[in-house]
């Protein structure tokens, strides 16, 4: 009975212990946690934890929550080839009067796929496009 008493103890310490907590995922300088949501073509491709950036004139990229980033998940080689992606994400900017956007198609794609999504017009927290709706909550 004693035995089995410690053993749930050192059972409980060790799984509340910081050594053994998930390690919490770093985010790049001017990102931020958030919820989003992003179907292209019918296909929900992020729903819920993501995180963001938010620019200068109202662009702004997602990114899936196991997303990496250089320099914080891999070492950042400054030259654009050693880039890899583990999630969705995506791209909404300012293009003239109108917003566009893109995304990429695959998790591994670090570019974003064939054509863009056209015109997309804010209802709120989203942005819709013919075959997208995109949307951030912070």
């Amino acid at each position: 009975m004693i035995a089995r008493t410690i053993a749930v103890a050192l059972a409980i310490a060790f799984s509340l212990s910081p050594s053994h907590a998930q390690p919490q995922h770093r985010l790049p300088s001017g990102y931020k946690w958030g919820r989003c949501l992003l179907v292209v073509h019918g296909q929900t491709r992020i729903s819920g934890r993501c995180s963001y950036q938010i620019e200068k004139g109202g662009d702004f990229n997602i990114q899936g929550p196991r997303q990496v980033f250089a320099g914080i998940d891999y070492p950042d080689t400054h030259s654009g080839a050693g880039e890899m992606s583990k999630d969705y994400w995506a791209v909404v900017y300012k293009d003239g009067d109108l917003w566009a956007g893109y995304a990429n198609a695959d998790i591994r794609d670090t570019h974003g796929e064939a054509g863009d999504w056209g015109e997309l017009r804010r209802e709120g927290a989203c942005y819709v496009g013919k075959d997208v709706r995109l949307c951030l909550w912070r």
